[in-house]
């Protein structure tokens, strides 16, 4: 419709020979009596979707989207690959909406690889990630965000979410404002654990993103990186933000369907990306002032690795056994720990090497 109405003033540009300023104040006056001002403006916000399969689901969380009080936004459709309905039904919400942009991988790379293209096909002042199963709480949650992020000039507001299936309301940061170092401390727990690991609860500035990209583009396309990459472009995008705000307000509605990734309980993607993971946070902390969030890294990926080492036994993985053995080993050997501790990570090294054909020690 908007490209037949446009092709009306070319036709008559070029008939009666209007001077070019005449044509643009032309197209003008139409995008301004049509609704559709917005589209010649920078987006103040850019909505970037991670699509892979979700024919299903994607009328409502566009639709979410297109409701918005706030219209000058873009939004940032990535097909990675998807082998369902999904790209048609992209193409004919695109030819409705010209605020949708369509970016398709050029085959299935995953989460963390098409999380990466949304941010780097964006244009908004700020970003926001939205799983194409999910979608926003209400019409005006992102005139709302943007409302308040204008004030102050923050670099990151973080919101509160309602998660469907359990019927109840998470908010993973302490309402208010934060600023360095206090911004970068509050993000982990009394354990050192990151407690704040989701990404799509935030609203972040695009050149903070950018710089949490170029920090993390080398593992961007190491293989397929579907699990726990959340955690590292938080720590990123916190490391490098200045003042930070937290609302209690409900924006995101989380909807936990049974084909996500994170319903399934085992996958080999999952363990490989455990070790990316583990790799991320040796380069990201890797100082003594840290070396804290760097153990209880350790212990995390312990305490993952073994409830589930069961299944790299069954299924014969023992060049991944043996690489998860060396990561424990140097642990084992140059970090201050508790007996106890120091028992638990014997134990399960003991495990690994008693089902290895070459014992490893």
């Amino acid at each position: 419709m908007l490209k037949s109405k446009l092709k009306v003033f070319l036709i008559v540009f070029n008939k009666y020979k209007l001077k070019k300023k005449y044509f643009y104040i032309l197209v003008f006056l139409f995008f301004c009596f049509s609704g559709k001002l917005h589209i010649l403006k920078k987006p103040k916000i850019s909505i970037f979707l991670p699509i892979y399969n979700k024919e299903n689901y994607l009328d409502s969380c566009i639709q979410s989207l297109q409701k918005q009080t706030l219209k000058n936004i873009e939004i940032i459709a990535v097909n990675d690959y998807s082998s369902d309905g999904t790209l048609n039904k992209l193409i004919n919400l695109a030819k409705k909406d010209s605020r949708i942009k369509i970016v398709n991988n050029d085959k299935n790379r995953g989460l963390l690889y098409s999380r990466a293209m949304g941010i780097l096909n964006s244009s908004g002042d700020y970003l926001m990630n939205i799983d194409p199963d999910d979608e926003l709480a209400s019409d005006d949650s992102l005139e709302y965000l943007y409302n308040i992020v204008k004030k102050k000039d923050f670099d990151i507001i973080s919101f509160g979410a309602f998660f469907k299936q359990k019927n109840r309301k998470v908010n993973k940061c302490s309402i208010g404002i934060k600023r360095q170092p206090k911004l970068f401390k509050s993000i982990f727990d009394r354990k050192n654990y990151i407690k704040d690991y989701l990404i799509w609860n935030k609203l972040i500035k695009r050149e903070i993103f950018i710089q949490a990209y170029e920090a993390f583009k080398s593992n961007i396309y190491n293989g397929k990186w579907n699990y726990f990459e959340d955690d590292i472009w938080n720590i990123l995008v916190n490391r490098f933000a200045k003042i930070k705000a937290c609302v209690k307000k409900i924006i995101y509605i989380y909807n936990n369907n049974q084909d996500s990734l994170m319903a399934n309980r085992f996958s080999l993607i999952e363990f490989k990306n455990l070790l990316y993971r583990h790799e991320m946070y040796k380069k990201l902390f890797n100082t003594k002032d840290n070396e804290k969030y760097l153990i209880a890294e350790y212990f995390f990926l312990f305490n993952r690795l073994k409830d589930q080492l069961v299944y790299l036994i069954l299924l014969n993985k023992h060049n991944l056994m043996k690489k998860i053995a060396k990561i424990f080993l140097f642990f084992l050997n140059n970090y201050n720990l508790s007996i106890e501790e120091k028992n638990d990570i014997y134990n399960f090294l003991k495990i690994i090497n008693n089902t290895n054909n070459n014992k490893l020690f």
